[in-house]
């Protein structure tokens, strides 16, 4: 495993993570099956370690900046946690190639949906 290389994918994942309010596994797993020849499952495991720490350390921050609705977050944290661990149990189940390729369809349909219902950062009730 080249070092560096997985260091400097950390730096871009949390940086953008943090920037864009974006999971870093959007950017780290890409990354590490594409520049780093890791196979998905362990790309996905990897991600999800990684990011518990800088999770944390950017939810702390948008605390600080009174960017974190605590109530919001404590309602959706029950779920999110508990399918978290049905989410990583199928993909467990499923051949690397179609996780894959999953993977890459969310991260396409995400994408163009911001990209064309984007309302810069309004709320639907604003527009």
């Amino acid at each position: 495993m080249d070092i560096a290389l997985a260091a400097i994918c950390g730096l871009v994942a949390g940086l953008l993570g943090g920037m864009l309010g974006i999971g870093g596994g959007t950017i780290m797993v890409p990354a590490l099956v594409l520049l780093l020849s890791v196979d998905q499952h362990t790309a996905q495991g990897v991600a999800l370690g990684a990011m518990v720490v800088a999770a944390a350390a950017g939810a702390w921050l948008q605390y600080r900046q009174h960017n974190l609705n605590v109530r919001m977050a404590l309602w959706i944290a029950p779920g999110a946690a508990v399918f978290s661990l049905v989410g990583a149990w199928a993909a467990g189940v499923v051949a690397a190639e179609w996780l894959t390729r999953a993977f890459a369809i969310v991260l396409l349909l995400i994408g163009a949906r911001m990209l064309l219902l984007s309302r810069g950062g309004q709320s639907a009730d604003a527009v």
